[in-house]
C-alpha cells in the first residue's frame, strides 16, 4: 500500500489541480473519502474540487453538507456544466468508491480527462472502459474511507474533525455497524478517526433518518420471505426508491435467525429495477449479482436491470440462486 500512496502523492504533486468524483447517488463512504482526499490535496497547496450532483432526498449527505456549512468548512463542489471553467490540460481526475463508468456521478465527464486514477474497494469483475494512469482496488478493505485513513497515516496528516466524523459514519454504514467486511484494520481506522476528533454524537445525528421512511421500510421487512434455508428476499412495490433504501432493508434481513444472505428487489425509476444483496460472509453474493450484470463485494453487491418488472427480476434471480 505504501507504493500506491507514494505513486498517488507524486501524481497529485505533478498535476495542475485535482478533481474528485464518486458514484451516482453518493453515499457516506464516497462522500467522506472525497472530503478526506480534498483536504489532502489542499495540504499540498494544490487546487481541489469535488463533483456533486443534485442530492434530492439523500438525507445523510444533506445532513453532512449542513455540518460543513455550520462549521465553515469550505469545499469547492462542481457539477457537469461548470467543471470546464476549472479543468486544465494537466488536471488529475481521481475516481473513488466505484470503477464502472456507467455508475459514475457524471459518466460523460470522464472522456474529457487524460489523467485518471481509480481507487475502490469493490471486486473488479469487468475491465475499466476508460483510460487510467493508475488503479488501486482493494476488495479486502471495508471502505474507501479505510484507504484514506491509511493515506493520512502515511502522510502523517489529519483532517478536520467534522470530516473525520463523516468518514467514521461512512465506515459504520459500509460495515453494517462493524458486522461485515470488518478486520482489525477497520477498528484501527475507526480508532484513528476518533483520535483526531471524530464526534460520535455528531455521527449519530448524521445517521438519523425520517420516521415515516423508517416505518415504511419496516413494512417491507415484515413481508420478506425465505427463498431457501439460509436466504431471504424482499420484493418492494412499484414506487421509486433510492439504492440506500434497498441496501438498508437487505442489511436488516441479515439480523434474522438462519439468514446468511439477503436480496431486495425494488424500482429506482420507471425503467430500472435494482437488486441489493448482502451476506454475513458465508455466501458470496457478488457472484450472483455478477450473473445479472452487476458486481460489488463478497458480502455486499448489487445490480441494475432495465425494462423488466419486479417479478421478472425476482424469477431470474431465484433461478440463479437455485443453480438452474
Amino acid at each position: 500500500m505504501e507504493t500506491m500512496f507514494k505513486k498517488l502523492t507524486s501524481l497529485i504533486r505533478e498535476s495542475d489541480n485535482v478533481m474528485i468524483m464518486a458514484h451516482h447517488d453518493i453515499d457516506m463512504d464516497a462522500f467522506g473519502s472525497s472530503l478526506a482526499l480534498y483536504e489532502i490535496v489542499r495540504s499540498f497547496d494544490k487546487k481541489a474540487y469535488v463533483f456533486l450532483e443534485n442530492l434530492k432526498d439523500n438525507v445523510a449527505i444533506s445532513h453532512a453538507l449542513e455540518c460543513l456549512e455550520k462549521t465553515k468548512i469550505d469545499v469547492h463542489f462542481l457539477n457537469e456544466e461548470d467543471y470546464l471553467k476549472y479543468k486544465k490540460e494537466n488536471s488529475l481526475l481521481v475516481i473513488l468508491d466505484v470503477y464502472k463508468k456507467e455508475m459514475l456521478e457524471f459518466p460523460n465527464v470522464v472522456d474529457q480527462f487524460q489523467n485518471i486514477v481509480v481507487i475502490d474497494h469493490h471486486v473488479k469483475n469487468h475491465k475499466i472502459t476508460y483510460p487510467t494512469i493508475f488503479e488501486y482496488i482493494a476488495p479486502d478493505l471495508s471502505s474507501v474511507n479505510e484507504i484514506m485513513v491509511d493515506y493520512l497515516k502515511y502522510l502523517n496528516k489529519k483532517v478536520n474533525p467534522v470530516i473525520a466524523t463523516i468518514m467514521l459514519a461512512g465506515i459504520e454504514i459500509d460495515t453494517n455497524q462493524f458486522n461485515v467486511k470488518t478486520t482489525d484494520k477497520t477498528y484501527e481506522a475507526a480508532a484513528f478517526l476518533t483520535r483526531i476528533g471524530a464526534d460520535h454524537i455528531l455521527k449519530q445525528m448524521l445517521l438519523k433518518e425520517d420516521r415515516n421512511r423508517y416505518l415504511k421500510r419496516q413494512r417491507f421487512v415484515k413481508r420478506s420471505f425465505m427463498i431457501n434455508k439460509n436466504m431471504a428476499m424482499c420484493i418492494m412495490d412499484d414506487e421509486h426508491y433510492e439504492r440506500k433504501d434497498l441496501a438498508v432493508i437487505a442489511e436488516e434481513l441479515l439480523k434474522f435467525d438462519e439468514v446468511e444472505a439477503s436480496f431486495v428487489i425494488g424500482r429506482l425509476d420507471d425503467e430500472t429495477v435494482y437488486v441489493s444483496a448482502r451476506s454475513i460472509g458465508l455466501i458470496n453474493v457478488e457472484s450472483y449479482m455478477e450473473q445479472l450484470g452487476g458486481g460489488g463485494h463478497t458480502t455486499e453487491a448489487a445490480t441494475s436491470m432495465k425494462n423488466k418488472t419486479l417479478m421478472e427480476v425476482k424469477d431470474e434471480l431465484i433461478k440463479i440462486l437455485n443453480g438452474e
